[in-house]
This record gives structure tokens, C-alpha cells and sequence, in this order.
């Protein structure tokens, strides 16, 4: 009875689930672009702008795409990240006339100046996964750049160059704020991928290739990705790294050029965009196991005539939402969008909001002991959290009461169970929810 239950559940979900592509706008501009999008889909963030001033945003189903405000009013700002949980934006702008930039940390309407080791500029390019680490570029006194990781403990810590290098940028974090990736610059202008962690930055460049710049790491730390090629890079082509692989060649879509900028939790999916022919270029989705597609022949169901999707900047760590910037043909612009492969609409999500419960994908997930389950109730009801194995058996109850409207967190520790998928079901007087996650010891 349990497993007909959960599999009536599962089949339930499964059918009013439909793939959805969202066009966000860009801020009444010719351009946009996306630099994050949060775990639920509910949070995108990037920048607008052709001409200055260039106009950082965050958009929710609710609100549409919002400009969060610069350094410095009517100068320029630009998001070039996003947490996980949806709350802090990281980025740069203006902060006076000249070319003088600083990073920001956005969180509840309040931007946070980043300083610099002596010099005028610095950058913040990521953040972990709630906020509390970032990642950037700041410069020193003598011109040049070294990477940096924040927290508002420590401040801004100096990660340093690689040996006989020069400066350095660092491009993304872990989501526990642990590992940062980036490159680092030498004098003859060729640029080496790195991977910092405990102290010690480590250059992670194949010396088959040219030059390289990690541009995006996997939210577990193990796996790198970005771009390799000649003298700065042209053409560039997309990499992906892990320790036991090395530094190797994703392909492209058929032309010469290719970036992978983000991957999800594990880094077994990670997106970009490459030519499809010379001048011709799309956002990618490459997994292990069918190598890059093009997104616009995956989803050309979801694509109005003349619309491309041009680029994939960000992916959740689940690997259900994709989000970068695109063609969209009513409008003529190029513009930021939401992809979800998977679930109901960001449409569907806002119209529910107020009536349906909100159950987020675990986190860390895969997970190798203990994971945190979050969900959301809209109005005071019973509620029960539930676990079941990969056969529709319960093996635990984890919540079981009547609880006031808000936003829960609960610790599943899986010391007794062993590694396989397994499902959390949220289970309230109007809504049933269903996750899965997978444990791996």
C-alpha cells in the first residue's frame, strides 16, 4: 500500500509537470544578460545595458526583473553572481566618474562596498551558497589584481598568484565557500586555470594548451570548468576539470568556439555556449553521458519561430534550471530567460504561491551523511515529512504536527541507511510535494 501510494504520488507530480521557457526582459534595453539563478527557480539575477549605465537586476515570478540600485546613483552596476538560496547578489560598479570599480554584496536591499589591497579597483564575480563567502579580484598598489575570498569574519583574504605569475582573478566558489577557482596572469599575457583550497592555490592548466581560465566550479568543489586556447583565447574552447581527468576539451557545436560556465551539484552537467558555425552561436547542456547539445534543438518545442537561445550562464545545482541570455522575436531584443526542464512554470509557481506549499531540493545533495530538507507552508495546517526508499517504503518521519505558516529546516541524518535514491514527500491539508535525493557514502 505504501509503494502504490508513493508511485500514485510520483505519477501524480510526473504528469502535471511540463518543461517551461520564461523570457525575463532586459530592463527596456537591447541586451541582457544572466550571471545566477537560485536552487527553486524563483530568483534570477544579472545585468542590463547596452550603453551606460549598466543596470544590475534580480527578478522573481512576483516582482519581474528589479533594478537593485548601484554604488553610486545613475552610474553603472553590473550582477555577476548569485547564492544559491536566492538572497545575495555579488557584482561591480561604479563608484564616481572614471573608470574606478568596486565589488558589491547585495542582500535586503543594502549593497556592501568591497575594498581593494591598496590599488582603486576590485570585483566580486561569486558567492557559496547562502552568501557568506564571496569571491573576487581586488588591486594591489602596484597595478595588479589578486584574487580574493570574503567573509565577514576575516575579510577580504589575498589568495595570491601561482608561481611567477602576476596577478589573479578568482571566478567562482564552492557552495560551502571551501574551494575557489579562477586564473592567474603572467607576463607574457597567458592566463593559467586554478583551483585554491586550504590555503594553497593550485594551477590546474593542461601544458598541452595554450592558455586557460576557470570560469565556474561544480557546488561540491570537485570540478572545473571554463576555457582554453591560444594567446588570449581566440578561439576559445570549453573545458572541464576534475583531479582524476585532468584539464580536457568539451567540444564545441560545430564552429571553433566554446565557454562552459557553470555546472551543477557533482559537475556531471555543465552549461555554456559554443558556434554552431562561424558567427552562429548557442547555449549548450553537456552531460557525460551524451556529450554538448545544443538547448535549441532540445527544447525547440518551447522556442516562437526566430527566437535562439544564444547562451547558458548559470545552472541550479539540481540541473533543472538553466538560465543565460537569448533572441527573443516578439520583442527583437536580447534578452535574459529561465529555462526549467523539468517542472511546472514559474507562471503556474507564482499563481500557486499563495495556496501551495514549497518544498526545496535537499541540500547538500548528492549527500554523504546529513542533509538539510527545507519547505515552506502558506497557512497554519498539519504537516508531515516523510522519507521513502527507492521501492516506495517509509523509513522515516520527520515531521509529523500541526505547524504555523513559515519556513522550515530539518536535518535528515542517514547514518543506518545505504546508498541509493530515495524520496521526501511534504504532505499538508491542500498539497502534496515530492523530492528526490541520492546518498552516497
Amino acid at each position: 500500500m505504501l509503494y502504490r501510494s508513493l508511485f500514485l504520488i510520483l505519477i501524480f507530480v510526473s504528469s502535471v509537470f511540463t518543461q517551461s521557457l520564461t523570457w525575463l526582459g532586459s530592463m527596456g534595453t537591447p541586451y541582457a544578460e544572466v550571471h545566477g539563478v537560485s536552487d527553486d527557480g524563483m530568483v534570477v539575477t544579472g545585468w542590463a545595458g547596452v550603453y551606460s549605465p549598466h543596470r544590475a537586476w534580480r527578478w522573481t515570478p512576483s516582482t519581474g526583473m528589479q533594478d537593485i540600485g548601484s554604488l553610486a546613483p545613475g552610474y553603472d552596476a553590473e550582477a555577476w553572481g548569485l547564492s544559491a538560496d536566492g538572497q545575495v547578489i555579488v557584482g561591480y560598479g561604479l563608484i564616481g566618474v572614471g573608470s574606478v570599480y568596486r565589488g558589491f554584496r547585495w542582500k535586503n536591499d543594502s549593497m556592501y562596498q568591497f575594498g581593494t589591497f591598496g590599488g582603486s579597483v576590485s570585483w566580486a564575480y561569486a558567492a557559496s551558497f547562502d552568501g557568506s563567502v564571496v569571491a573576487g579580484s581586488a588591486e594591489h598598489s602596484n597595478g595588479y589584481n589578486h584574487a580574493f575570498r570574503w567573509t565577514a569574519d576575516s575579510g577580504m583574504q589575498d589568495l595570491g598568484v601561482l608561481p611567477g605569475a602576476l596577478r589573479s582573478v578568482a571566478r567562482g566558489v564552492s557552495a560551502d565557500g571551501r574551494v575557489v577557482v579562477g586564473w592567474s596572469g603572467f607576463e607574457n599575457q597567458v592566463h593559467h586555470a586554478f583551483r585554491w583550497e586550504n590555503g594553497v592555490m593550485v594551477d590546474i592548466h593542461n601544458p598541452a594548451l595554450y592558455g586557460s581560465e576557470a570560469l565556474g566550479v561544480s557546488d561540491d568543489g570537485n570540478v572545473v570548468v571554463g576555457a582554453w586556447g591560444p594567446n588570449m583565447l581566440t578561439p576559445a574552447r570549453a573545458f572541464r576539470w576534475t583531479a582524476s581527468t585532468g584539464m580536457y576539451d568539451l567540444g564545441t557545436l560545430g564552429g571553433n568556439w566554446s565557454e562552459a560556465w557553470d555546472a551543477n551539484y557533482n559537475g556531471s552537467i555543465v552549461v555554456g555556449w559554443a558556434e554552431r558555425s562561424t558567427g552562429n552561436w548557442g547555449a549548450f547542456r553537456w552531460k557525460e553521458t551524451t556529450g554538448m547539445q545544443d538547448l535549441n534543438v532540445l527544447y525547440a518545442n518551447l522556442l516562437t519561430p526566430g527566437s535562439v537561445l544564444r547562451d547558458a550562464f548559470a545552472i541550479s545545482s539540481n540541473g533543472r534550471y538553466i538560465a543565460g541570455r537569448g533572441y527573443n522575436a516578439a520583442t527583437g531584443r536580447n534578452e535574459a530567460y529561465l529555462l526549467d526542464t523539468q517542472g511546472t512554470s514559474v507562471a503556474e509557481k507564482s499563481e500557486n504561491l499563495q495556496i501551495a506549499s514549497r518544498l526545496y531540493q535537499n541540500y547538500p545533495n548528492p549527500f554523504s551523511r546529513v542533509t538539510t530538507i527545507t519547505y515552506e507552508i502558506p497557512f497554519r495546517t498539519s504537516v508531515q515529512l516523510e522519507v521513502y526508499d527507492g521501492l516506495g517504503r517509509k523509513v522515516g518521519t520527520l515531521v509529523n504536527e500541526i505547524q504555523n505558516a513559515g519556513k522550515y529546516s530539518v536535518k535528515f541524518v542517514a547514518d543506518n541507511f545505504s546508498n541509493g535514491i530515495y524520496f521526501y514527500t511534504l504532505k499538508t491539508e491542500k498539497s502534496v510535494n515530492v523530492n528526490r535525493m541520492e546518498l552516497l557514502k
